[in-house]
């Protein structure tokens, strides 16, 4: 079986493109999360790199234990929404293949979370 490099090379550049544009459309990759009081918001970048912290004087009062760890958890959901997100952005361009290397990496489909709360800076309390 022969192998046609210019054909391969042209494919990688038009889902190297396809993916800029998609990019450039959409912007950055980020997910977010905020306690149900909004007290505490988080931003990160897929791979759970925080970019924003936010808290309000609220937050403060809850002592540092406990803000500590809604900050955690806020992070852990924020890094699966920016997963999501990315995978939401390179899935269509990459197809089923590239769909199981971006699972391999984390960058999974959503899994709807939005129905959890963090209202108490204990962390999170259940579904409503």
């Amino acid at each position: 079986m022969e192998i046609d490099i210019d054909h391969e090379l042209d494919t990688v550049r038009r889902k190297v493109e396809q993916t800029e544009q998609r990019v450039q459309r959409i912007g950055p990759v980020t997910g977010q999360a905020a306690s149900g009081d909004g007290a505490v918001t988080v931003e990160v970048r897929p791979g759970g790199l925080l970019s924003e912290v936010k808290l309000t004087p609220a937050a403060l009062s809850s002592g540092s234990e406990a803000l500590a760890a809604q900050i955690m958890a806020l992070a852990e959901r924020a890094t699966k929404r920016a997963g999501a997100a990315m995978h939401q952005t390179l899935a269509p361009v990459l197809g089923p293949e590239g769909e199981k290397h971006l699972a391999s990496l984390g960058y999974e489909p959503s899994d709807d979370d939005d129905d959890e709360s963090f209202d108490s800076p204990l962390g999170f309390r259940g579904p409503r």
